[in-house]
């Protein structure tokens, strides 16, 4: 790694074989990689943003209102759809290539050393370019879990825990309240922490933490009154502390839980010394957040005529979210669908969600993983569930055979970030795929 003439596709692909060292859950590695690095993650405030759902969302949502308020703010979620890249921004802009490249061949020996895993690397390579970059603030997003996660080094000012559901069993536990103890873990001493969790056993365990800690602990207001869809990009709805409905950049009834926890955390912060966190800078913050954070993926408009458009629901409840919005602003029947998941996924609840919804056409593509679903595999449980679909040797394959019929309709591609990540790699590199 030393060796000058490497390139960043080299570096990237040095990283993601890390990913065979596996996961490991613990604190200690990450502690002897920051302490390498003079523990830069302890020069910044830190926002911390563990959950099941939404804590990518919520994320940008706060840090594009922080932005909105005029503070240099860092962001740093996970997976990225393009490029590696997208984890790491500043200010919406990612980290560059020449960076990356300088950070790895930094680390490499305390990595071999440490036989560190790939999120622990890049972790560090978040907190050490946030403070190069002198940010002001720093959202940051767990990866798994909360308790043993490399990012719980930090010492936040604010800590958010999103709703959560049953994940990652094999290292969280098998029940919910299992799983909240272990997200719980973020809390710290005296620092809020904000929760949307309604669920009375989660919510009991939230308590037991914040009780034990002195965490004050600030639950979530929704209000009950739908949000109004304008566009695919565009939402009204109520919010805490607003006497008015407010547009928001991300939409579905699951953005508007989103949307109301990051209002209340960003509240708590303007309490708490954010002062230029204001009605105003958190209704901007809101609407731009695509553009203010770099957010992808969801129901993201890559072309207007014929209409494309691409999202990351992968599993029965996403998908289904992200169709009842669709058909309140497009035509479901001049729609074509184009999707394909990971093993991992409930393949038959997806198959069930789409019996309630009568698409032009389904097209199902694998995606580019040694853990995709194959094609033939869900060809057959679709015919098993009696959907009608075919079958395309690639999404590019498919977005373009349904583009060139699709008239005054649309083309809605959707699934796995490994399917709607290869997808866009190829539309960034030539903006059509013609």
């Amino acid at each position: 790694m030393d060796d000058q003439t490497l390139t960043y596709r080299d570096t990237i692909r040095w990283l993601f074989d890390l990913q065979f060292v596996g996961i490991k859950l613990g604190l200690d590695n990450i502690r002897s990689l920051a302490a390498f690095w003079d523990n830069p993650h302890l020069r910044y405030p830190v926002i911390h943003i563990a959950g099941s759902n939404g804590k990518g969302s919520t994320a940008s949502f706060i840090a594009s209102t922080l932005q909105a308020a005029g503070y240099r703010t860092g962001l740093y979620t996970s997976p990225h759809l393009v490029d590696f890249s997208e984890r790491i921004r500043v200010d919406g802009v990612c980290i560059s290539e020449e960076r990356v490249l300088a950070y790895a061949r930094a680390l490499r020996p305390e990595i071999d050393r440490l036989k560190a895993t790939f999120f622990e690397a890049t972790t560090l390579m978040a907190f050490q370019y946030f403070a190069e970059e002198n940010v002001d603030v720093a959202v940051i997003e767990t990866g798994l879990g909360g308790r043993l996660d490399a990012t719980n080094l930090v010492s936040p000012v604010m800590t958010v825990i999103t709703s959560l559901s049953i994940e990652h069993r094999e290292f969280l536990g098998d029940t919910i309240e299992a799983i909240a103890a272990e997200k719980a873990g973020i809390m710290k001493p005296g620092i809020p922490c904000v929760t949307p969790n309604r669920d009375e056993g989660v919510l009991e365990v939230l308590r037991r933490h914040a009780v034990a800690c002195e965490a004050p602990l600030h639950p979530v207001a929704v209000p009950e009154a739908a949000p109004v869809l304008l566009d695919l990009d565009r939402m009204e709805c109520l919010l805490p502390g607003f006497d008015h409905s407010v547009d928001i950049g991300l939409v579905g009834t699951h953005q508007v839980e989103n949307a109301c926890t990051a209002v209340t955390a960003l509240r708590q912060l303007a309490a708490g010394g954010f002062s230029r966190v204001t009605n105003a800078s958190i209704a901007q913050g809101l609407l731009e957040v695509r553009t203010r954070s770099g957010i992808r993926g969801r129901l993201e408009q890559l072309q207007r005529h014929p209409e494309l458009v691409a999202d990351v629901g992968h599993n029965p409840d996403g998908i289904r979210a992200m169709l009842q919005c669709w058909q309140q602003v497009r035509d479901i029947k001049k729609t074509d669908l184009v999707f394909g998941v990971l093993k991992s996924k409930d393949l038959l609840g997806i198959f069930h969600t789409l019996t309630r919804y009568s698409p032009r056409s389904i097209t199902l593509v694998q995606a580019v993983s040694h853990e995709a679903r194959s094609l033939e595999e869900m060809l057959h449980e679709a015919t098993r569930v009696g959907i009608t679909a075919e079958g395309a040797g690639s999404a590019r394959e498919a977005v373009l055979r349904k583009l060139e019929h699709a008239g005054d309709g649309a083309v809605l591609l959707f699934g796995s970030h490994y399917v709607v990540g290869a997808f866009l790699q190829e539309w960034e590199k030539k903006h059509k795929l013609r």
